[in-house]
C-alpha cells in the first residue's frame, strides 16, 4: 500500500512538473511578460530570450544597462526593458538585422558547414568592434623556407 502512495505521488509529481515546463515555454508578449519586441519574434520563450539577450552580453562584453534604461529607484524592476530611451537598443536591433541578412542572404549559399555570423564574430567581446590586424608586408624580403 505504501508503495503504491509512493508510486502515485512520483507519478503527480512529474506530471506537474511537466506541465509547469509546459506553461514556462508557452509565455507570450499578450500576456504582458514581453513589451515592445520589433525584431525578436513575438512569441519568443522566456529561456529563449534570456538566452538571446546573454549572447548578446557575451558577445560586447557588457551587462543589461548597456542597452536597457534603468527604472527610477525604488521600483519593482531594476530595467525597463520595454523603454526606447537608449540609443543602444536601436544599434543593437539594427546589427541584429544585418547579421540576419548576412546569415540567410550570403552565408547559407556558400558554408556548407553552417556556421553564422554572430555578435562576437566581429566585436570579439568589445562594444567597438578592434580593428583587423595589419595585412602582411608587401614586397620586401621571401620569408625564410621552413626546415
Amino acid at each position: 500500500m505504501r508503495m503504491r502512495f509512493v508510486a502515485v505521488s512520483a507519478a503527480v509529481l512529474l506530471a506537474a512538473c511537466a506541465a509547469m515546463q509546459q506553461q514556462k515555454k508557452e509565455i507570450r508578449p499578450d500576456t504582458g511578460e514581453f513589451k515592445n519586441l520589433k525584431v525578436l519574434p513575438q512569441n519568443i520563450t522566456h529561456d529563449e530570450l534570456i538566452a538571446t539577450m546573454r549572447g548578446f552580453a557575451r558577445g560586447l562584453g557588457t551587462r543589461c544597462e548597456h542597452c536597457h534604461a534603468a527604472n527610477p529607484p525604488g521600483s519593482k524592476e531594476q530595467f525597463d526593458f520595454a523603454s526606447d530611451a537608449k540609443p543602444e537598443k536601436n544599434v543593437a536591433r539594427t546589427m541584429l538585422r544585418m547579421t540576419r541578412a548576412v546569415n540567410a542572404d550570403y552565408l547559407s549559399r556558400v558554408n556548407e558547414h553552417g556556421q553564422t555570423v554572430t555578435c562576437i564574430t566581429c566585436h570579439l567581446g568589445h562594444t567597438v568592434p578592434p580593428p583587423p590586424p595589419a595585412p602582411p608586408a608587401q614586397g620586401g624580403a621571401p620569408a625564410p623556407p621552413k626546415p
